[in-house]
């Protein structure tokens, strides 16, 4: 969502939330702030200011978004390995 408020963003994400939805959230400055900490996973940006840093569940220090979908791939690789292996 481009150009929107904080609380716009925030909102979002509890909407999504409240309708059983798994939410990310990419960001890189101060007005993402409250839509990181509310998300279910927050991504924030290796560029992006300290405090996005410490509210992020992931810091993608390449600012790629690319990097965010490989990074998805390779967690869920690794959580399907580790799960077989329990399984074995």
């Amino acid at each position: 969502m481009a150009r929107a408020t904080s609380n716009d963003k925030h909102l979002l994400v509890i909407g999504l939330k409240n309708l059983g939805r798994k939410v990310s959230v990419t960001g890189d400055g101060i007005n993402d702030i409250e839509a990181l900490n509310a998300s279910d996973v927050g991504l924030g940006m290796g560029s992006g200011c300290s405090a996005v840093k410490a509210a992020s569940d992931l810091i993608l220090t390449n600012d790629d978004f690319e990097a965010c979908l490989k990074a998805i791939m390779w967690g869920r690789n690794i959580y399907h390995n580790v799960s077989r292996f329990l399984q074995f």
